[in-house]
């Protein structure tokens, strides 16, 4: 699979640090809104959003794992768009969705894959992973 990602300077690799523990994917448009240096992705192992929830077997009691045991967050992970929990002010709304996003990177990783299906503002995107290549387009 081949995804786009832009930002400000060159990335040579993905590392599993940072805010989300990867980098985002998307269209080549999409990429563009978020810098000048655009990257090209390759990720030799996706997982689909279809994948995680009716496929990979395990994958739930992972999620649930991630969430110490809080059901409303292993929901959270397992869906496509990581929303945060009906009982969050919006101030922390943003930073708790964000934190969805990165336990669902590590539950993809913990299931051998190298990036996993999500939606953000942009539709569909893909969190890339440790595993996948990246390159300046």
């Amino acid at each position: 699979m081949e995804l786009f990602h832009g930002s400000s300077d060159a990335i040579t690799e993905i590392r599993a640090d940072g805010l989300f523990g990867g980098i985002f994917g998307s269209s080549e448009a999409s990429a563009r809104s978020h810098g000048e240096v655009l990257h090209i992705i390759e990720s030799p192992k996706p997982l689909t959003d279809f994948e995680l929830n009716y496929v990979v077997e395990g994958a739930y009691e992972i999620a649930l794992e991630l969430a110490d045991g809080d059901e409303q967050v292993a929901d959270a992970i397992m869906s496509k768009g990581c929303e945060s929990l009906e009982d969050c002010d919006a101030e922390d709304a943003a930073e708790q969705g964000w934190e969805f996003q990165r336990l669902r990177g590590v539950l993809a990783s913990r299931l051998g894959y190298t990036s996993v299906e999500m939606l953000d503002e942009h539709g569909t995107t893909w969190l890339c992973l440790p595993g996948c290549t990246v390159r300046t387009a």
